[in-house]
């Protein structure tokens, strides 16, 4: 078991953006519900750093946890922590907001002024969840 602040972590299944844009999903984070502070579990740390390395020098933007951990493996992490049952956080990606400003383009060359607005307040969804997923990511 892992303490901060006093308390036990807690466990989260959660996408993990590395400094590269690629996205790894399903890596185990254990998460202080006290402070906030997120690490990824110590049992698959290294596994996790390495295939991070590996995501951004071959240039993979799409990738699972299961690709480099088993099943098991993960079962046997999720089994030894208490799951974190707060709210869900979502991940918004530079691509998801590139393909919005995409729309926005289209939007303006057929002068729909109806769906530009729309298009604006999705856009303005986005950039607060994506500013909020930014503050989720590890620390070190």
């Amino acid at each position: 078991m892992d303490f901060c602040c006093g308390t036990t972590m807690t466990l989260r299944l959660a996408p993990l953006t590395t400094d590269g844009g690629a996205q790894i999903t399903d890596v185990p984070f254990l998460y202080c519900q006290t402070c906030g502070h997120t690490v990824v579990a110590p049992e698959v740390e290294f596994d996790v750093t390495m295939y991070t390395h590996y995501c951004d020098t071959d240039g993979v933007k799409q990738a699972s946890i299961y690709d480099v951990i088993s099943k098991e493996k993960l079962q046997a992490i999720i089994a030894e922590y208490p799951l974190f049952e707060g709210p869900a956080h979502p991940i918004v990606t530079k691509e998801q907001i590139d393909h919005m400003l995409d729309v926005w383009n289209f939007a303006k060359q057929i002068n729909d002024l109806e769906w530009i607005e729309e298009i604006k307040a999705a856009l303005i969804k986005l950039h607060k969840v994506h500013s909020q997923s930014q503050l989720l990511q590890p620390q070190s």
